[in-house]
């Protein structure tokens, strides 16, 4: 493949992608987990469970190959280097917040998911509706982080 056509496939990855992964993001906070929130542990904790885990399928290697289209081209367009590589860092930001500050919330839910003494609890006490709660406000920065990677990558592809 030659240069040219590298860059062209590597810009038609990285700028909308994370538009993509953001709008993929967004969706869930505003649309599917808000509906299960006032539903017991027992029905609302198997449901994240599975949202989350479909939504990794897409999300961390949509993240992954954002990134490493940006890093590519920040590597090849030495004048665009600093923008580039901006949104390859901030293509990997969500992953990076996803396991540093959302996995204690997204791993009592799971753990909440599969244990029937767990769920009478959280449906009693609303833990599962505060955890979700907070899921839902953490992922609009995941959103967030990944719509400014592709302003940045849209921005360099079109200040180019």
């Amino acid at each position: 493949m030659d240069a040219a056509t590298l860059l062209r496939t590597a810009k038609l990855i990285a700028v909308p992608l994370p538009f993509f992964l953001g709008g993929y993001s967004f969706a869930f906070s505003q649309n599917a987990v808000p509906g299960i929130l006032d539903f017991p542990a027992n029905f609302s904790t198997p449901v994240f469970k599975h949202v989350f885990q479909a939504g990794g399928l897409v999300v961390a290697p949509g993240g992954i190959l954002s990134a490493a289209a940006s890093g590519y081209l920040a590597y090849a367009l030495p004048r665009q280097r600093s923008i580039w590589g901006m949104a390859a860092v901030i293509s990997v930001l969500p992953l990076v917040w996803t396991g540093l500050v959302m996995s204690p919330g997204i791993n009592r839910l799971i753990a909440i998911s599969g244990d029937t003494r767990m769920q009478e609890k959280a449906t009693a006490n609303l833990e599962h509706r505060q955890l979700l709660s907070t899921w839902i406000m953490q992922n609009y920065v995941r959103a967030a982080l990944y719509f400014v990677a592709g302003v940045a990558a849209l921005r360099a592809t079109v200040g180019a």
